[in-house]
């Protein structure tokens, strides 16, 4: 039987979630699911992106946080930044997207990059992303679109998303979102991914481009 959560949103809303929607801290450690920070003498441990790249432990830091409520635990999801956070709560209202689920998304795109291949439909970013099928990038789609256009998170840059001629760019972040979702880190594969393109041409597909990069890769051509 699956786990049952409930979400407890920072923003307008009263008790514990208020109290801990945003954390400032000293950062002890760093682990692969998130981060011990420390504040007044109280260690919080904060599940954050993957990706997410930290200062030295030590530093004073501020995450903004959303608590999730299970049967079991109470779990906190934190962020650098109000969009992550914002993205975060937009995704746990899409019915199949889980915390864990919503976070594995976030550390393979940015806000911003969701918001726009959102409300340009593009589906072949959205199903390149970790746990995201046909089925479920259409319900992001008709879910969340409206939601995003009123948040702004978009920006400027998808008046012209569905117009651009440059399709180098598009097939550049589809390849990443899903070199990201097979476990690469950003680190890894970014100047392997630079190569490549340079390589195939503006012209080259997402398909060619991650080809590329994993045969570069099992050459030992990666990064140094």
């Amino acid at each position: 039987m699956p786990r049952k959560y409930s979400s407890l949103a920072p923003a307008g809303s009263r008790g514990v979630a208020a109290v801990i929607g945003y954390l400032r801290g000293r950062l002890l450690q760093v682990m692969p699911e998130g981060i011990l920070l420390e504040t007044g003498g109280v260690g919080w441990f904060v599940r954050t992106p993957p990706a997410e790249v930290w200062p030295p432990a030590g530093t004073e830091i501020a995450v903004y946080t959303h608590l999730v409520v299970r049967e079991d635990a109470l779990e906190l999801y934190g962020f650098t930044r109000p969009e992550g956070l914002r993205f975060f709560t937009l995704l746990l209202g899409v019915a199949g997207i889980g915390p864990r689920g919503a976070l594995q998304i976030l550390a393979a795109a940015s806000p911003e990059k969701l918001a726009q291949a959102i409300v340009a439909e593009d589906t072949a970013f959205l199903t390149a992303l970790p746990g995201i099928g046909a089925k479920k990038a259409k319900r992001l789609l008709l879910e969340l679109k409206d939601a995003v256009l009123k948040s702004g998170l978009a920006g400027e840059t998808v008046v012209t998303a569905g117009v651009s001629g440059d399709n180098g760019a598009g097939a550049n972040d589809e390849a990443l979102a899903a070199l990201l979702a097979l476990g690469y880190s950003r680190d890894e594969i970014s100047q392997v991914l630079a190569r490549v393109k340079v390589e195939l041409g503006p012209e080259a597909g997402t398909a060619a481009i991650i080809q590329g990069v994993l045969k570069t890769i099992g050459r030992g051509g990666g990064a140094v």
